[in-house]
């Protein structure tokens, strides 16, 4: 009996490290920042009050013996400062953009009030560098990218900041720092999207329905886990106190396109084919946002019809394939305010989408296409959520 126990217990102590052995294991849910902080100095014991014109979100808190204050977990958009002290204003209320992922420095009240002699102005808004932060990243919002001529991808964002550059032709993606493509991770509004089979893409949403994005290429915390590249961490559009709706159309046509180069080798071998190769592409995309309830709950919806027909050869230039996909995205978020320190957050969408392939032979020296040899279907892409509390 005594070594049928000791059998007994042995297995029961294995089964059990096995277990532990195993939950550990299991990879941990990983969230990335949604949002950003003011932190900045005023006058000791003042009362400091944040505010937002486009949802009436208010909180308030009250500097230290120092005049240090801080607001944390700020939802990404622009904010009016006002400090007081014994029912007396601390300086003028000071205009404020919260960024992603940063902590905006904003000092309340003149340093030198007691120099009367001295008038010192200057720009009423903060730094944009976050000095509390080891991080390297580069934050671009929506204003922005409306000034700059990118594609309409978050590739093209991510290769603005220093040091990425996008993957080798035919394997794709983005080299941070020279890291390999599949060493990154990608987050849409705290979600890791991250494609984990393949390491070397994302599910990814339609331009229009990003508000900012920020590519950080060093010194990030281990909430962003997983990455030894970088992260293109990115936060989608919100709705306000007042309601709004808007249509976009995007087409890029194949007879505007130039002809890519074919290679050749040194005896004149053709080894690459693409003078053959182009595509046609319609986007239409509508959008609606506003308050469910005002100063509470938002929302913003969008939907994305799309007709895309690209159509490529192989290296030889012996077969054509031409595809057609046109499944829509659709996508949304809503916003509550729950209180003054507390905000639930929902979003969800779909980039789900359908292609077929028509395969052909093909003359490249006399640009016929021949009879049909084949067709070919891919799926890609898939339903995406998350909520936040």
């Amino acid at each position: 009996m005594g070594s049928s126990n000791r059998a007994t217990r042995k297995t029961a102590l294995c089964m059990a490290l096995g277990m532990c052995l195993s939950l550990m294991a299991l990879a941990p849910a990983h969230a990335g920042n949604n949002d950003g902080s003011v932190v900045g100095h005023t006058a000791a014991g003042a009362t400091v009050t944040v505010s937002s014109p486009a949802t009436g979100f208010t909180r308030t808190v009250t500097a230290d013996d120092k005049g240090n204050y801080r607001f944390p977990f700020l939802p990404v958009g622009d904010y009016t400062l006002q400090a007081s002290k014994d029912g007396t204003a601390v300086g003028e209320a000071v205009s404020v953009t919260v960024s992603l992922g940063n902590a905006t420095t904003v000092d309340v009240g003149s340093a030198a009030a007691e120099l009367e002699a001295i008038k010192v102005t200057g720009s009423s808004v903060g730094s944009v560098v976050d000095v509390t932060s080891t991080e390297s990243a580069t934050n671009v919002t929506r204003e922005e990218l409306h000034r700059l001529p990118v594609d309409q991808n978050v590739t093209s964002v991510a290769v603005l900041a220093p040091g990425v550059n996008k993957g080798v032709a035919g394997f794709g993606g983005i080299s941070f720092g020279g890291s390999s493509v599949a060493e990154n991770s990608f987050y849409i509004n705290g979600l890791n999207v991250t494609d984990f089979y393949n390491r070397n893409g994302f599910s990814e949403a339609p331009f229009a329905f990003y508000q900012e994005f920020q590519v950080k290429t060093g010194g990030y915390s281990v909430e962003f886990g997983r990455s030894t590249g970088g992260v293109v961490n990115a936060v989608t559009r919100s709705g306000t106190n007042e309601f709004h709706y808007g249509a976009e159309l995007t087409t890029e046509p194949r007879e505007w396109q130039s002809s890519g180069r074919d290679l050749y080798h040194a005896d004149g071998t053709r080894y690459l084919t693409a003078s053959d190769d182009d595509y046609s592409l319609t986007k239409l995309n509508v959008y609606a946002s506003g308050p469910l309830v005002k100063d509470k709950l938002f929302f913003f919806l969008m939907y994305e019809g799309r007709d895309n027909r690209p159509t490529n050869t192989n290296d030889a230039g012996t077969t054509l394939t031409q595809n057609s996909s046109g499944d829509g995205f659709w996508g949304g978020k809503l916003d509550w305010h729950v209180n003054d320190k507390n905000l639930l957050e929902l979003m969800a969408f779909s980039n789900r989408n359908s292609n077929t392939g028509d395969v052909y032979g093909y003359d490249f020296d006399n640009q016929a296409r021949l009879a049909k040899t084949d067709e070919v279907y891919t799926d890609t892409g898939g339903r995406n959520w998350n909520l936040t509390w």
